[in-house]
């Protein structure tokens, strides 16, 4: 190898562990966020599934920011707008840590993503142009490393903040870390920019974030007993505003989100699989705490520890997926990959209170293995077919739909468990209640799989080629 070559893989390993900094902070507080969410609910005298907004108001606003967080990017450059959105971030996360209500909480966190509408496509923007096709694998992963230890301390952090602290320290703890995540990206990262090609869709902006959130939100208030009327409107507004930038993206020279996108094939049978296998993690991520804590009878810690198996096995997954891919072919680590999450999920349907221990760590292990392998292949795949010109596009386009259907993920968790108890006449301390949501974000993992056996085999196998 010569010593250009190692340049590049120097370069983009740097460029990846810098911004991933971000990501770590991010992940963390998700992570930490899922475990208090029992405490939160006490102190604020709510019922703990309607601490659903607080996680969703996040996802959605970094979703319907993502086309102004990517054009704020291309204007300031790479390094000030991570400067800039790590600034929100921990504006926002100093918020949530006084939130005296939850419509309080809900507004911070929105904050906090927004944010995070720059600091997620710009993290992947940088490393997918950083690196070949044949090295988009070992790019990625120095980038999602991070973003898996993050989840890793995450829930042990929360649970130990929460038994001995307030539960207002999960998120001042975001302070030190964002702030040691600035200093790297203003040391490493260079304030490049591209070269504007076209004038900003300031349309398309104005339709396209405000479409996904009223859709989203209206989704969510559909759970709550009541909010029909409210509920509806919220739908026929964002059904409206889609319409409308459909319209106007067929119009427009260069659109925000770009939908003929879609008719790469690669990229398309991504963001179908990708997003139905988010749905049932999002559920199941935000459904796990409150499991765990209020059905199982586990202290928060205790909580925490078990869910960090699942981003344990995650790490170690993607620590090895360079050579597990050139043993198991790509085409069907997504396609069996989808299969084994739905059946990770089963298992979870079937554990009771007072069962050992370490069966719950086991299977916890077992979700976090076959989350990763498929999710890697997927995510990964959405690139190989997108011509360069474009990349920077289709990042923000995946990135957006990546948090959107995480946020209709919680929904749907949301909705299992209504739907249970109402079936079943349970309630939020029965473990009843999470087997029925646990059966119904299975089906939903096993429905991404036509779209994952859709993919072409020799596209998708140039992630597992060796590097010449």
């Amino acid at each position: 190898m010569d010593r250009k070559q190692r340049g590049v893989k120097a370069g983009y390993r740097l460029i990846a562990i810098s911004v991933s900094s971000a990501v770590f902070m991010q992940f963390l507080d998700s992570g930490a966020i899922g475990t208090a969410i029992p405490a939160i609910a006490r102190a604020l005298h709510l019922p703990p599934v309607d601490l659903n907004i607080a996680v969703i108001s996040s996802q959605l606003a970094t979703a319907a920011f993502i086309p102004v967080g990517t054009f704020i990017a291309e204007r300031l450059g790479g390094r000030n707008a991570f400067v800039l959105a790590l600034l929100t971030y921990l504006a926002g996360s100093l918020l949530c840590s006084q939130a005296p209500s939850l419509t309080f909480l809900a507004a911070a966190r929105a904050l906090q993503g927004i944010g995070g509408a720059v600091l997620i496509p710009v993290s992947r923007l940088l490393v997918v142009r950083s690196a070949d096709k044949s090295e988009l694998l070992s790019a990625m992963n120095w980038l999602l490393i991070p973003g898996i230890v993050g989840p890793l301390m995450g829930p042990a952090v929360g649970g130990f903040i929460v038994m001995h602290f307030s539960w207002r320290w999960v998120f001042l703890i975001n302070l030190p870390v964002g702030l040691l995540s600035m200093a790297m990206v203003m040391t490493f990262v260079p304030n490049s920019r591209d070269e504007v090609q076209a004038e900003p869709d300031f349309i398309g902006m104005v339709l396209a974030g405000p479409a996904l959130f009223a859709l989203v939100f209206g989704l969510e208030r559909l759970s709550h007993a009541g909010d029909g009327p409210f509920a509806a409107a919220l739908l026929a507004l964002g059904s409206m505003l889609v319409l409308l930038y459909l319209r106007h993206a067929r119009r427009a020279t260069a659109p925000v989100i770009d939908p003929t996108l879609l008719s790469v094939p690669s990229f398309r049978h991504s963001l179908v699989a990708g997003s139905l296998m988010r749905m049932a993690a999002g559920g199941t991520g935000f459904l796990f705490p409150l499991w765990l804590q209020l059905a199982m009878g586990k202290s928060p810690q205790l909580a925490g520890s078990i869910i960090m198996m699942s981003a344990l096995t995650g790490l170690a997954t993607r620590v090895v997926s360079v050579p597990l891919y050139r043993v198991v072919h790509p085409h069907t680590a997504a396609t069996w990959g989808a299969v084994l999450l739905a059946g990770s999920l089963l298992l979870f349907a079937l554990l009771r209170p007072g069962m050992p221990l370490p069966l719950f760590y086991l299977v916890m292990g077992v979700q976090g293995l076959v989350v990763s392998v498929p999710m890697m292949v997927v995510s990964t795949a959405a690139y190989l077919e997108i011509p360069a010109e474009r990349t920077a596009q289709a990042a923000a386009f995946y990135t957006m739909f990546q948090q959107l259907t995480l946020s209709i993920g919680v929904t749907a968790g949301v909705w299992a468990v209504g739907l249970t108890e109402w079936l079943a006449s349970t309630n939020e301390h029965d473990a009843l209640t999470y087997s029925g949501a646990f059966v119904t974000l299975a089906f939903l993992a096993l429905s991404a799989v036509p779209s994952a056996a859709r993919f072409e085999p020799d596209t998708i196998g140039v992630l597992s080629e060796r590097r010449r």
